[in-house]
């Protein structure tokens, strides 16, 4: 076992008698939960280093501080190397995520373990001690074995966006902690480490982890996404979020996006977009599920299967006639729709007493209104009666919860 720092104090020595100074150890897998070192790279000077696979190692000598290779003679240069991570030159004082305590840190050293002749990397060092380490160059050698960090837990970033796309390997156990988690995280790190986070996510997490993020750090992250990342997670957004987002940017570049989203997606956001920020409609969603009152229970289930995998909220289905401009009748939840008989009509089930909101009422208003009337959402209706969306609980906790409170607040509906 030994720390990076300490190895690279190590000459590399063939089995001619020349030696030259250790540079670095290349990794070529950040997938797995250990990663081998696959080569070595050794330097003449300065300006020449050389590279060779870990099989030609022969034995590493502690005590005279040697790592025996083979020969010199079958060296290739650093650019064989390839996707693989260099450990001191990539790793070592990066910024890397420690999911098992939630913290962004950086990497004052890394702990490598020998097995059977080959070596892994184990840990990462995070401590000050660390850095005392490598200042003392040999003359001080503790390790603090609680200041090792489990590298099975550690995710590390490069602060480049674009690494992703270029195929640079990750570990990719940050997809399996929670979107407001991983926002926090992300929160805490440079903007183009954050950038490169949220390229590691599948498309639906990376949405809901930028729609948990400030509006400040959502522009800074979504403008370093490329235009095809940035168009899928703007389609995965819930229409309301994504408005907010694209109404931030700068017109050109919000048409841009507007005119290559799916239709349905880009005039849902356009819909929102009409209406100013300090109102119910800056607020409201419009990505609602409605059904017929004429429909039998039985026909809207089938009618609604498809529909009910989009929407952020699904808690009320809106009764509305079938003709422009679908004028609300009523509401019905989720639980009344999936408990009523087949051959009940939609009409029977609804509930036609309704509070509404307008699309111009004031925002704080509405949002204690809807608090104060224990409802899960509260529909907005134009001057037709017609259904525009609808208040989410979630979106009335934003406008009356302290500032510092709001990017906490949990999303339960939008």
């Amino acid at each position: 076992m030994a720390m990076l720092s300490d190895l690279l104090r190590f000459r590399v020595a063939d089995a001619h008698g020349r030696t030259a100074r250790l540079a670095d150890l290349a990794i070529s897998l950040l997938d797995t939960d250990y990663p081998l070192v696959t080569h070595l790279v050794y330097g003449q000077n300065q300006n020449t280093e050389g590279v060779l696979p870990w099989h030609a190692v022969r034995g590493i000598d502690r005590a005279k501080r040697l790592v025996e290779v083979e020969n010199f003679d079958n060296a290739q240069d650093v650019d064989s190397l390839g996707q693989a991570v260099r450990l001191r030159w990539d790793v070592l004082d990066a910024l890397i995520l420690d999911l098992r305590n939630r913290r962004v840190t950086r990497a004052n050293d890394l702990w490598l373990e020998e097995k059977d002749k080959q070596l892994r990397l184990s840990a990462a060092d995070t401590s000050a001690r660390a850095i005392l380490r490598r200042i003392a160059r040999g003359w001080y050698r503790g390790v603090d074995r609680r200041a090792l960090y489990d590298w099975k837990y550690i995710e590390f970033l490069r602060g480049d966006p674009r690494a992703v796309k270029a195929g640079a390997v990750y570990h990719r156990r940050i997809i399996h902690l929670p979107p407001g988690e991983i926002a926090q995280l992300s929160a805490a790190m440079p903007y183009l480490h954050a950038a490169e986070l949220l390229e590691l996510l599948p498309e639906q997490l990376a949405a809901d982890t930028l729609e948990v993020m400030s509006l400040e750090r959502q522009l800074q992250v979504f403008e370093e996404l490329d235009e095809k990342r940035a168009l899928q997670v703007l389609r995965f957004m819930a229409p309301d979020l994504a408005a907010d987002l694209v109404g931030h940017l700068d017109t050109e570049t919000a048409l841009q996006y507007l005119n290559r989203l799916p239709r349905e997606s880009g005039e849902r956001i356009v819909d929102l977009l009409r209406y100013p920020e300090n109102t119910v409609g800056g607020i409201m969603t419009n990505d609602v599920v409605i059904v017929s009152p004429t429909l039998k229970v039985g026909e809207a289930r089938q009618v609604l299967r498809e529909k009910l995998k989009g929407p952020d909220f699904v808690y009320f289905l809106y009764v509305v006639e079938d003709e422009a401009p679908h004028k609300l009748h009523g509401v019905i939840s989720l639980r009344q729709f999936l408990m009523a008989e087949d051959d009940q009509t939609i009409e029977e089930l609804m509930n036609p007493y309704l509070i509404t909101l307008s699309p111009l009422d004031s925002p704080r208003v509405a949002a204690y209104k809807l608090l104060n009337s224990q409802l899960a959402a509260m529909p907005v209706i134009g001057a037709e009666r017609q259904l525009l969306g609808t208040v989410t609980i979630d979106a009335a906790i934003s406008q009356v919860a302290p500032l510092s409170w709001r990017a906490q607040a949990p999303r339960i509906f939008s």
